[in-house]
């Protein structure tokens, strides 16, 4: 089973296998997705994991109570990557002075971008969705799980911007990359989930194409 809703029965998973939380008032609307961050774990409903993911701002050390889970075999080499890079967005957070900051850390389309020293052209850190983290992650390891250009996606509307990010208001969308009125081409958590319900070969060998209805799991 690479991607699962968890029920009463533990399901193993594995260090950077992906995480994801439903709302409750929304029938399986994925809302958030982030990685596991413990070794070999057996979880079922209900069970307080620890996590690093794109809250924002950027969380490690804490627990969460995903809902659903993708799981996809990673060697020890590719845990090892992932980690420093981990290591690497959080540090270069608290070097540029916002480790706290959650409208500086977060961007909602595109999944990610880079921000660079006005002066002097060089990175300072990366903006991220909470899907772009996930992608990004797996990125350090050559696995691309979404297309992602903007033909790719399905149009988002403004009711689903509020249900999927329901701290951010109407008002701010713009800061978080969301011009105009919409619909907007977004990657939406659900999408990662639905990226990992395929075959390990399969999810090593291609991006997922996002179909309609796929921001439920």
């Amino acid at each position: 089973m690479p991607a699962f809703e968890l029920g009463r029965e533990p399901q193993a998973l594995s260090r950077y296998d992906v995480l994801g939380l439903r709302a409750d008032h929304l029938n399986h609307f994925v809302t958030h997705v982030g990685l596991l961050d413990a070794d070999n774990q057996f979880l079922k409903a209900g069970d307080d994991v620890n996590a690093v993911h794109m809250q924002p701002p950027l969380k490690q050390g804490e627990t969460i109570k995903p809902h659903v889970a993708g799981s996809l075999p990673l060697t020890n080499e590719e845990i090892k990557r992932i980690a420093v890079w981990i290591v690497k967005i959080a540090d270069e957070y608290v070097n540029s002075g916002v480790k706290d900051s959650k409208s500086a850390q977060y961007l909602i389309s595109p999944s990610w971008k880079d921000v660079t020293d006005p002066n002097t052209g060089v990175l300072r850190y990366r903006r991220y969705s909470c899907a772009g983290f996930v992608l990004d992650s797996y990125r350090r390891v050559d696995i691309e799980l979404l297309q992602i250009d903007a033909s790719s996606l399905p149009a988002v509307d403004r009711r689903r911007i509020v249900s999927a990010y329901p701290w951010v208001r109407p008002s701010t969308l713009p800061k978080y990359g969301l011009q105009g009125n919409g619909p907007w081409r977004i990657v939406l958590a659900g999408y990662v989930l639905h990226a990992l319900n395929r075959s390990t070969e399969e999810i090593r060998r291609q991006p997922y194409q996002v179909q309609p209805g796929d921001e439920c799991f």
